[in-house]
């Protein structure tokens, strides 16, 4: 509600607006205080009016706070960008929004740099920021219009302080994955059976994460399938449940684990990420991880000449471009394909 009043030879108006500080500006004539109030009061009521005193009371982490009040109830947050975003407020949480400028976003990257984050850390972590302001002033209804992130980004480009992540192709031979998997069998304290584990990552092409969260409730032993939880996905991970085949040797591996949990594989997932390199380190496997697993069992499937639409259900991709990726399509490949051409024709 605008209020104007004639003070002297001045124009006072004053806004008051539930949820809203009290706004007042002084106009030398009448029409431009009737002009301000009204498109100001239109600027509040959609979220869009920049108001530097109030800017200046909110902080990086106020923003987060309603950010997490009013996103995360509706869309549960991951580790990674609940983890990135406590990084955001730790280094720059005390910085107001008035304040939050190109300048500052440099200085954040140069930051988190300088503490050894690499470019595809800090630019996750910007991404999510960038969120959060974009969506400031509707549904968090606070008035920011600014864009500092955009206005930074080209330098920040060009000082490499942020970047894409790299496309992995690295696959185990078959001469590695027995070498690995005799290695742990080798070990008798191993509590974890890492072997089978392994050989069920690749068979599956699961996450470690979602091995480890596959329950007996949900292994269809009519059917050979099993029913993933909340799987991993960029939109949708909470109630994105997802029924998979376990083809090849994974159903046997699966039913002759010890039903000693509601768990089939009852372990931390984070154990194989630091287990499976001692493996690769004592046997001078170079440059394998655990995760490279599910890129070797999409890439077998393909392979195997299962169709694309096939392997995303395995996978769980659900845009198929993503896929293109595991295929590998290798030039000597395409001369084995000629000479079967051939072949065929002179007969």
């Amino acid at each position: 509600m605008a209020s104007i009043l004639k003070i002297g030879d001045k124009w006072r108006v004053q806004i008051r607006r539930k949820g809203h500080p009290s706004i007042a500006r002084t106009f030398d004539k009448k029409t431009h205080a009737v002009e301000w109030a009204r498109n100001t009061d239109q600027s509040i009521r959609a979220g869009e009016f920049d108001d530097d005193k109030r800017l200046a009371n909110i902080t990086i982490s106020d923003l987060f706070k309603t950010y997490e009040e009013k996103v995360a109830v509706k869309k549960a947050f991951g580790k990674s960008k609940s983890g990135a975003i406590d990084m955001i407020k730790r280094d720059l949480g005390t910085t107001s929004l008035a304040n939050l400028d190109a300048d500052a976003i440099m200085e954040y990257a140069k930051k988190r740099s300088g503490k050894g984050a690499g470019g595809v850390t800090v630019n996750l972590e910007l991404a999510y920021l960038s969120h959060a302001l974009r969506i400031a002033p509707t549904i968090l209804k606070i008035p920011f219009k600014g864009r500092p992130i955009e206005e930074a980004r080209p330098m920040l480009k060009f000082l490499d302080l942020v970047g894409k992540s790299q496309e992995r192709d690295r696959r185990p031979t078959e001469e590695e994955l027995n070498a690995i998997c005799g290695w742990f069998d080798a070990k008798s304290r191993q509590r974890i059976p890492m072997s089978d584990i392994i050989r069920f990552a690749v068979a599956t092409t699961m996450r470690a994460s979602e091995i480890t969260s596959l329950r007996w409730d949900d292994l269809d032993e009519t059917d050979r399938t099993v029913l993933i939880r909340d799987r991993k996905h960029p939109q949708e991970k909470i109630g994105n449940n997802q029924t998979v085949p376990l083809l090849a040797d994974a159903f046997v591996i699966a039913m002759r684990q010890p039903r000693k949990s509601d768990l089939i594989f009852p372990y931390n997932s984070a154990s194989f990420s630091s287990l499976f390199p001692r493996a690769c380190n004592d046997l001078k496997i170079i440059d394998l991880r655990f995760h490279d697993l599910r890129h070797h069992g999409i890439s077998l499937l393909f392979e195997q000449g299962y169709r694309i639409e096939q392997v995303a259900l395995v996978s769980g991709h659900r845009d198929w471009k993503m896929l293109r990726r595991y295929t590998h399509v290798r030039a000597k490949d395409l001369h084995r394909g000629l000479t079967l051409a051939v072949s065929n024709a002179s007969k």
